[in-house]
């Protein structure tokens, strides 16, 4: 378990992923089938149809359970995500894709490779929208679960830093209260 903490610690430095590229992650779906069609949504310009056919469907599936479907609507989106370029939410739209994506590896996947996944779509979440506070949250839980416990707490701290909302503050410090109990 040790080796296994100090090699995802020297991958995240490293920025170099260790998975070949047929990663070995595997989604595990919850809920039940249901059909899977696009929505109709006016969202703002997108080419073909990007957010009624893949963004929108993604969060249905998600939201109901359907974990494999919504990984791969958010994929294609996140991959080609010019086809968002003319709308002016393009940010929170990609935001939301790469934090429901981190979200689906983090606690909806099993295998080698799932948190460096993870951790690599929060931190993309909180690129295109530094105000997703609830992505730096979960990279803090992603380093937690690692055992990285002093960099998952510095995480936790620098949201409270931001002054965010009352409720996602308070969810930041129930999170600090368990990472003190943790060693650094």
């Amino acid at each position: 378990m040790y080796l296994a903490v100090l090699l995802a610690l020297a991958f995240f430095q490293s920025g170099v992923s260790a998975l070949p590229d047929a990663s070995p992650v595997k989604v595990i779906d919850g809920g039940k089938p249901r059909e899977y069609k696009p929505t109709a949504f006016n969202a703002g310009p997108a080419a073909g149809g990007a957010l009624n056919g893949h963004f929108f469907p993604s969060v249905i599936a998600y939201n109901t359970g359907r974990y494999g479907y919504a990984l791969t609507d958010l994929t294609f989106l996140i991959n080609n995500n010019r086809v968002i370029d003319d709308n002016p939410r393009k940010p929170e739209f990609m935001s939301v894709s790469h934090y429901l994506r981190g979200m689906i590896y983090l606690y909806h996947a099993q295998g080698v490779g799932r948190h460096e996944l993870a951790k690599a779509d929060f931190e993309a979440a909180i690129q295109w929208n530094p105000t997703n506070y609830v992505a730096y949250l979960e990279l803090s839980r992603v380093y937690s679960d690692l055992g990285l416990y002093k960099e998952a707490t510095s995480i936790v701290q620098h949201v409270l830093e931001l002054k965010p909302p009352r409720d996602v503050a308070d969810e930041a410090e129930q999170e600090l209260k368990k990472l003190a109990n943790r060693p650094l």
